[in-house]
């Protein structure tokens, strides 16, 4: 068995990542695909066995944090030996650029894709969940990999139970002056600054957290606009109007995403459509307060918010979606939460 790994761009490394692709997940009826952007300013890279292609990813230096590497878009046959010799080529040439840590996955950012699945892999995923054979895990484990950082997510199994323990923290902010506004397609565009703004400041002290600009932030999340059903989103804003928290959370459109088949053409649109109304379960996505309002029971609030319009709209379960293992935030889970699936972040050691 003969093992090459090489550098490719553009057009044809494009075609090789969406192969590998389709490849890795042809029997997988849970996948999803999305539209592949490989980044400019990293290095792609290509694992052959006998010239056949094995294994793909992209590394590149973290804007903003040149210290920190971090490998992307991965995708692989099952062959360790393959994807060790993928995962050290990017490790060196990482190296070479001046790296100091090196994380994997991760595309660019925490803004962007990353962690792997670890599971448990029974049921199928929610939508925009990292998704990825169980094998995964263990092939970059073995390349020299070691689990740097955790995550996990819930479900809330009764969210009119959970709305029913929140509403007193929903009371109290009311009493002390904060207002909540939803956020829906119609003002969505108007309110990405807020949300931008807020983000920014939130999710500052995350993990691995770097800033992006406020234009690349409205690229990223326009699209999650078609998203939006009225009663499932809100904005704080405290006695004086400033905007101090938000919720978001949307329907679980993951199987009308499926029946898309990866495509947007006209029929598979269509299919979305008849589909999307199937979805009994919403996805509380992002949550988040200023630090100097944590403690107020405003995050509580916003929960409540999400929680007692999911069953009003007739949503049977949620979904607190990929939360870090430290954060406390699965306490907001109406006391009603369960374990649902679990995620990792790796970092190369040496």
């Amino acid at each position: 068995m003969s093992i090459s790994v090489d550098q490719r761009t553009g057009h044809k490394a494009r075609e090789i990542f969406q192969a590998l692709e389709r490849q890795v997940y042809a029997d997988d009826p849970f996948y999803i695909p999305s539209p592949l952007s490989l980044p400019d300013d990293g290095g792609c890279f290509i694992a052959h066995i006998n010239k056949i292609p094995a294994a793909c990813c992209c590394a590149r230096l973290q804007t903003g944090n040149p210290a920190l590497g971090t490998i992307g878009h991965f995708q692989a046959l099952e062959n360790p030996v393959a994807v060790k010799a993928l995962l050290n080529a990017a490790v060196q040439w990482l190296e070479q650029l001046g790296a100091e840590r090196i994380v994997a996955p991760m595309e660019g950012d925490t803004w962007h894709s990353y962690r792997f699945n670890t599971g448990p892999f029974d049921e199928p995923p929610f939508i925009k969940e990292p998704w990825n054979p169980p094998y995964y895990p263990a092939m970059i484990e073995s390349a020299g990999f070691t689990v740097t950082e955790t995550y996990d997510s819930h479900i809330v199994s009764d969210p009119a139970t959970a709305a029913a323990n929140q509403k007193k923290f929903y009371d109290r902010c009311l009493k002390q002056g904060y207002t909540f506004s939803p956020i829906t397609a119609k003002n969505f565009n108007e309110l990405l600054p807020e949300i931008y703004s807020l983000s920014c400041r939130i999710f500052a002290g995350n993990v691995l957290y770097t800033p992006i600009s406020q234009e690349e932030f409205k690229c990223m999340y326009l699209p999650a606009k078609t998203l939006m059903q009225k009663g499932l989103s809100w904005i704080a804003h405290d006695a004086d109007q400033k905007p101090v928290g938000y919720v978001f959370t949307f329907p679980d459109y993951a199987d009308a995403l499926r029946a898309m088949k990866g495509k947007n053409n006209l029929t598979a649109r269509i299919r979305f459509l008849l589909k999307k109304g199937s979805a009994t379960r919403t996805c509380l996505k992002t949550l988040g307060t200023l630090p100097e309002k944590r403690g107020s029971g405003l995050t509580a609030a916003l929960t409540y918010l999400s929680y007692k319009n999911s069953v009003d709209l007739g949503y049977r379960q949620t979904l607190m979606c990929l939360m870090h293992s430290s954060n406390d935030s699965r306490r907001f889970g109406g006391k009603v939460n369960r374990p649902f699936r679990s995620y990792a972040l790796y970092e190369y050691i040496p």
